[in-house]
């Protein structure tokens, strides 16, 4: 069997055309031509006589069992004298934590072409969120379990009802909503999430002739990991 087109796909997707081990960008493509160092690499090989090669395995060509490495790092860890250092765990590992420091890039990328601010306190957020809001912009980084599904969930719930009262509240509850977005941004940092977001100004209907300026907030919620190197 041979690596497929959807495989190729999302190894190189997932691993953000870097190598996993030094990051090095793995394709250019230049004015007069291109230039791709990148290697798919097996971490079980597939051939009997490779390295690290396991019986028994269905399929040694699904993205799982696959490295993108550049030529130099894929030559050192097929070296038979570093197979101690590379061994089928330790590369999973690599694997592991080159795909979510790809993803925690992305999304500081995110914020930062959308010129997202952090929102460090309630009194900043319900300066955003009442401010007379007609189209709201939300975004998060990928949801990698059920548990955070169901929590940044109830942050967005949270945040769109907010949105679709606060024009009918009276500086009491405003308070008191102050006070919880201040201690809900608070938790958010505990668990290791940030909230992003600004004001921006919108026109929906221009080619109707309206040329009417919105208010219309933008939101992203990051989430702050600390990946150690594994070498």
């Amino acid at each position: 069997m041979t690596i497929t087109e959807k495989v190729r796909k999302e190894l190189w997707g997932k691993s953000g055309n870097k190598c996993a081990i030094c990051h090095i960008d793995l394709f250019h493509d230049g004015y007069m031509d291109s230039c791709n160092i990148g290697e798919e690499c097996h971490i079980i090989s597939e051939s009997p006589k490779g390295p690290r090669h396991v019986d028994g395995l269905e399929d040694y060509n699904i993205c799982d069992n696959l490295i993108l490495l550049c030529r130099n790092h894929h030559k050192e860890i097929d070296d038979p004298a570093n197979l101690a250092l590379y061994s089928v765990q330790k590369l999973k590992q690599i694997k592991e934590n080159h795909e979510r420091w790809v993803k925690q890039k992305l999304s500081e990328k995110r914020v930062e072409e959308d010129n997202l601010p952090l929102i460090k306190n309630g009194n900043e957020l319900l300066s955003i969120l009442g401010a007379g809001i007609v189209a709201t912009y939300k975004g998060n980084d990928p949801i990698t379990s059920a548990e955070e599904a169901e929590y940044i969930g109830g942050i967005w719930q949270e945040l769109t009802d907010f949105i679709e009262i606060a024009s009918e509240l009276d500086p009491y509850d405003i308070t008191k909503m102050e006070f919880s977005f201040s201690q809900m941004l608070g938790e958010m940092a505990d668990k290791g999430y940030f909230l992003y977001g600004k004001i921006k100004k919108v026109r929906f209907l221009k080619k109707y002739g309206d040329n009417t300026l919105y208010n219309a907030v933008i939101l992203y919620i990051k989430r702050i990991e600390d990946v150690q190197g594994v070498l």
